[in-house]
């Protein structure tokens, strides 16, 4: 019996990529997914697929505005917030409320996985909708580390930030399920992020230089996937079966990953015609992928 996966990964505004590559992949080739596991924005989208909220995730991605997810601005007041003790140079109230008003835990239908990263331990802890503060957690899963406050998720009450920070690409949370097919939807490409602004002040230097660590975690995850997943191909080819450190076998799967070939810009950046940029992008690189 097929046992199909969908994976997403953190990217901020840049999910709208992930959105319409979801989109294309479920609208013309005809996926269903009976496992979705995301991190970050990756998580919220996975949310909204879960439950099977399609046109209102779209309706999400064309309207979107950056005060419908954060408050606050960039700059010396933010600089000055961090230095007197705040916890990070935005507020993600407008977020919180959006996950109060669209998730009802009552419709997921999908096996849903997030992940979110305790500041405590350092862990990567995975949520079901299923376990106590899953929307808690859920708004955990987007706290990107300064950018964001780490978000109290019970019962254990611990702070938690971005799933992204550990694990950008969640594919442990799916593998461990044993699916027949897993399809990865990343938003950024295999290469370091390019920053085409002008980087003007510590907050903004060290904002991209996050954005590069966590895509580095990112290539390295799905680097590592596709290289094992590729030797057990080619040793099954030969009547060799490989097994990893603990002894157990190595299994081949059928897998797909798309994503873009060139950076799409800032996590930030909510602006309407950059959004439509990255839906385009989506939809034609899940159409190469796919076909």
């Amino acid at each position: 019996m097929s046992k199909v996966a969908l994976v997403l990964s953190g990217g901020g505004a840049r999910g709208a990529f992930q959105f319409a590559a979801e989109k294309y992949a479920r609208e013309v080739k005809g996926y269903r997914w009976d496992l979705i596991a995301g991190v970050s924005v990756g998580a919220l989208n996975g949310a909204m697929l879960a439950m099977g909220k399609y046109g209102r995730l779209e309706d999400l991605w064309a309207n979107i505005t950056a005060d419908q997810v954060y408050t606050g601005k960039m700059g010396v007041w933010a600089i000055l917030k961090l230095l007197f003790g705040a916890r990070s140079i935005y507020g993600h109230e407008p977020l919180r409320e959006l996950i109060e008003r669209e998730i009802d835990l009552g419709r997921i239908v999908a096996d849903l996985r997030i992940g979110t990263v305790s500041l405590r331990t350092g862990e990567y802890v995975r949520f079901t909708p299923s376990d106590p503060g899953f929307r808690e957690a859920l708004l955990a899963s987007t706290a990107i580390p300064i950018i964001w406050p780490p978000v109290h998720v019970p019962p254990s009450h611990l702070d938690m930030v971005d799933g992204g920070v550990r694990n950008v690409s969640p594919l442990g949370d799916v593998l461990d399920a044993d699916p027949t097919e897993v399809v990865v939807i990343n938003c950024g490409p295999r290469k370091p992020p390019r920053s085409d602004e002008p980087l003007n002040n510590a907050l903004q230097i060290g904002q991209h230089a996050l954005e590069i660590a966590l895509d580095e975690i990112f290539t390295t995850d799905v680097r590592e996937f596709v290289r094992i997943n590729r030797n057990v191909q080619e040793a099954a080819a030969h009547g060799v079966t490989l097994h990893n450190d603990e002894g157990k076998p190595y299994r081949y799967y059928q897998c797909a990953i798309i994503e873009p070939d060139e950076p799409l810009g800032d996590t930030l950046d909510f602006d309407r015609s950059s959004i439509y940029k990255r839906m385009r992008a989506g939809w034609e690189k899940a159409r190469e992928v796919l076909g």
